[in-house]
């Protein structure tokens, strides 16, 4: 008699089990999604914030150091005195230097899509063609001092940052261009620095404003050592600031470095 109880309760509990369960099938509360096959698809992470500083030697971090794709290892650590390490600093994501010493604007589009965009492309510079693992979310591009140095027009400067700017609105990637610092130590003529002057001027008039990106003026710092800062000779792109190392007269110091990538940060807004 008392197995039979114990047999009875047992199945009631059971049923009861196997009632409840049908209601979460099949009385699933109106305008509630049903479960998914894949727990991947709902704990995937939104895509982290990462990005890519590419430039000349400015952005590698000349005199001082030198960027992984120039030394032929790219996981060779970025560190003090280069724009990418300060950036990663600052916004607490990777950021990727891809710096090239002496390279024209030219030089730079030639390996954007490989080195910036972070596609499969060869541009035959010998280091292969990817450098990536993935397209960024941010990508600051640097260049036009050596243009002006081997005396390039105007024009194809400016078509060939717009062009970068454009791509990276392709692939939306929010470019953030730097406009160009002077040369000092008396290096360029008088039409040279007036060419650095006319670049930046056609930046600051919103030349790349329809491609979205984010004009930064670092050559007030170059010049006067404060952003958008007036020297006592007017900016001329020939005097420099003390964050300015005075044996090139064209590269910025570490701290400049570190100035530059706070300047950066705060007007482009970054995260």
């Amino acid at each position: 008699m008392l197995l039979s109880k114990i047999y009875t309760t047992l199945f009631l509990i059971i049923f009861s089990a196997l009632i409840w369960n049908c209601k979460k099938i099949y009385f699933r509360p109106q305008g509630s999604n049903p479960p998914t096959d894949s727990a991947q698809s709902q704990l995937a992470p939104a895509k982290a914030d990462t990005g890519v500083c590419i430039g000349n030697s400015i952005i590698a971090g000349h005199p001082w150091r030198r960027s992984g794709l120039e030394l032929g290892n790219l996981n060779y650590p970025d560190s003090f005195g280069q724009i990418s390490y300060h950036l990663a600093q600052l916004a607490n994501f990777p950021w990727y230097d891809r710096g090239i010493g002496k390279q024209t604007t030219g030089d730079i589009r030639k390996r954007f899509l490989r080195d910036a965009i972070g596609l499969t492309s060869d541009p035959g510079d010998g280091r292969g063609a990817r450098t990536l693992s993935g397209t960024p979310s941010y990508v600051v591009v640097e260049g036009g001092v050596n243009d002006i140095d081997g005396h390039i027009a105007l024009s194809t400067i400016e078509d060939n940052l717009t062009w970068m700017a454009s791509t990276c609105k392709q692939y939306n990637v929010h470019c953030i261009v730097l406009n160009c610092v002077g040369q000092g130590n008396s290096l360029f003529n008088d039409d040279q620095i007036k060419m650095i002057s006319d670049l930046n001027k056609w930046l600051a008039a919103g030349a790349l404003d329809s491609t979205n990106a984010t004009v930064v003026d670092i050559n007030s710092l170059w010049n006067s050592g404060s952003y958008q800062g007036v020297s006592p000779y007017g900016n001329d792109n020939v005097h420099y600031s003390s964050l300015v190392n005075e044996k090139d007269g064209i590269h910025f110091t570490q701290a400049g470095y570190d100035s530059v990538a706070n300047v950066i940060y705060r007007v482009a807004k970054l995260p």
